[in-house]
């Protein structure tokens, strides 16, 4: 047993595969391993899982970054004394209520 570790206790059970694969998905939800998902339960922990998908997390923040790139291309153009069209803060007002209404029905789920 390795002296440098916090518990000096090891308990070992058997599961299917198939249950094993139900853990490993809902461990992988929370992004942890299946033993600490399991080691978390047994010690009573109410854990519910992300809405969000993890794709979609990635999705939202590319969307993210988008908007990002045309706010600083925008306060770029009013620091540097220039006009913003209305074109142009429709169009962010469009991205942001679309990614609002994705990170909305995410929650829905």
């Amino acid at each position: 047993m390795g002296e440098n570790r916090k518990e000096s206790r090891q308990i070992k059970f058997r599961v299917s595969d198939s249950e094993f694969e139900k853990l490993e998905q809902i461990a992988n939800s929370f992004q942890m391993s299946v033993p600490a998902f399991v080691k978390a339960k047994a010690q009573g922990a109410r854990m519910r899982p992300p809405k969000i998908d993890r794709e979609g997390a990635f999705e939202i923040a590319r969307e993210l970054r988008s908007i990002g790139v045309n706010v600083n291309q925008i306060a770029k153009r009013l620091n540097q004394g220039q006009n913003v069209s209305m074109e142009q803060l429709e169009g962010l007002e469009r991205q942001l209520n679309g990614i609002w209404q994705q990170f909305n029905s995410a929650l829905q789920k």
